[in-house]
């Protein structure tokens, strides 16, 4: 019994994430509608980083998952100051896919305005306002997978300057803004020794 709550308590807010994401490609090419110049600049720069293939771009630009409640879009492209930051975490994520150390994924919130953050409840130095930090949310049992990101955070991340942690909804948390990893309030890092 306790085995089955413990994988339950694992799996399911993953899959409940997943399967309630309102932020569809439909609502993307709606909102995409009206900013197409600023769109298709950060393209144009992905692109030139060899970067475009990553991360679909209607997911590239979710922003926080509290953007209904904040009143607040529910896509944005960060300021172009932002983006060698976008292109820093991009590699890394590319690199961990590449060596297959991340399962199929569906981002659930990147860049946020700094107003946005603070009605999110995002941290005041939160690395989505400023080095482009991603929210993740996978299907299936972490525990397969985290074993092998925490090594290859504790061998290569201070060369990456990777943040890594994963919250109690499941919600996976990579960003090149500092070597660091942590956990929900009181409890270990997602990747102590």
């Amino acid at each position: 019994m306790n085995r089955l709550f413990l994988f339950l308590l694992l799996i399911l807010p993953c899959h409940w994430a997943w399967a309630h994401e309102a932020r569809t490609d439909a609502l993307f090419e709606q909102w995409r509608t009206g900013r197409e110049a600023q769109v298709q600049a950060f393209e144009a720069f992905l692109r030139g980083e060899q970067l475009s293939d990553v991360i679909p771009l209607a997911h590239l630009l979710r922003t926080a998952s509290d953007w209904q409640r904040c009143r607040a879009d529910p896509f944005e492209v960060p300021p172009p100051s932002n983006w060698p930051d976008v292109a820093s975490t991009l590699r890394l994520v590319a690199e961990l896919k590449r060596r297959q150390l991340l399962p199929p994924f569906e981002v659930h919130s990147a860049y946020r305005n700094p107003a946005l953050n603070e009605c999110a409840h995002g941290a005041e130095q939160s690395a989505h306002k400023t080095h482009f930090a991603l929210d993740i949310v996978t299907a299936g049992d972490q525990s397969a997978w985290l074993a092998s990101l925490c090594q290859f955070w504790r061998n290569e991340g201070q060369r990456w300057h990777m943040g890594l942690s994963r919250y109690s909804s499941g919600r996976i948390h990579i960003d090149t803004k500092r070597y660091r990893t942590w956990g929900n309030i009181g409890k270990a890092p997602l990747c102590a020794q």
